[in-house]
């Protein structure tokens, strides 16, 4: 079967006519005609001049489609031809494509398995629980080049990150609120800026309430409580951020 091109176009011959001679004969005719001044008794002689220009002109016109018609049915035949060609072409390519596509998204989908698998294996080492594959998933990890080692390296890497992004954000004043926006957004930049946010609102509700103490009167209450550890830090913690001021007693 073959499929090889072979086109033998030949050159058209160019049309052969008189043209230098009309050329001459007009270039001569028009200049006499321009230097003419018709009067009103050769109007008869105007008309007759202007009918032998444009019956030149119509048959100069006429000929060059003709002849233009002539030269493009050949073009127009092989035009027709090719174009039915082509979309027999295009009907066995395309019944080709569609079975292209299914053996890729069947690969495709073998492939998301494997990652998921990848995945759902090395989240395990980890507490990051709110880390989903969606949230990390690189498109590049579906190509055929890209290898199942090169896939899990980068799980890993992308796992090792989070977890030392979590010890940074646990350090914060605010740490569970900027946590919270790091687990919607992996961003470290992001979370960073929530807790900044927080640091901000805090000290402007500390100031206000300072500003009101001032014009308040202070009182003084002694009391005695039992805590736990973790409840006098809250408490400590409470007292700052309200500019409560306590003592021991």
């Amino acid at each position: 079967m073959n499929f090889e091109l072979k086109v033998q176009a030949p050159q058209n011959a160019p049309v052969v006519w008189n043209y230098m001679e009309l050329r001459a004969n007009l270039e001569t005719a028009l200049a006499d005609y321009q230097n003419r001044v018709y009067t009103e008794d050769m109007l008869t002689e105007a008309k007759a001049d202007r009918a032998k220009l444009n019956k030149l002109k119509d048959a100069i016109s006429a000929e060059r489609i003709a002849r233009k018609k002539e030269y493009m049915q050949p073009f127009e035949t092989f035009e027709n031809q090719a174009k039915e060609l082509c979309e027999l072409i295009d009907t066995a390519s395309s019944g080709i494509k569609a079975q292209l596509d299914t053996f890729e998204e069947k690969r495709l989908a073998e492939k998301m398995e494997v990652i998921r698998g990848l995945f759902a294996d090395i989240i395990s080492n980890y507490d990051l629980s709110f880390i989903t594959l969606e949230m990390i998933l690189d498109d590049k990890w579906l190509n055929k080049g890209t290898s199942e080692k090169a896939i899990a390296t980068e799980i890993t890497e992308k796992c090792e990150r989070a977890v030392k992004d979590i010890e940074v954000i646990k350090r914060l004043p605010y740490a569970f609120e900027a946590e919270s926006v790091y687990k919607r957004t992996l961003d470290l930049n992001t979370a960073l800026e929530e807790g900044e946010r927080m640091t901000k609102v805090a000290e402007a509700k500390a100031e206000a309430v300072k500003d009101t103490a001032k014009t308040e009167e202070l009182i003084e209450i002694n009391f005695k409580a039992t805590l736990t550890v973790e409840q006098a830090k809250a408490l400590a913690e409470f007292c700052k951020k309200n500019g409560i001021k306590i003592e021991r007693i």
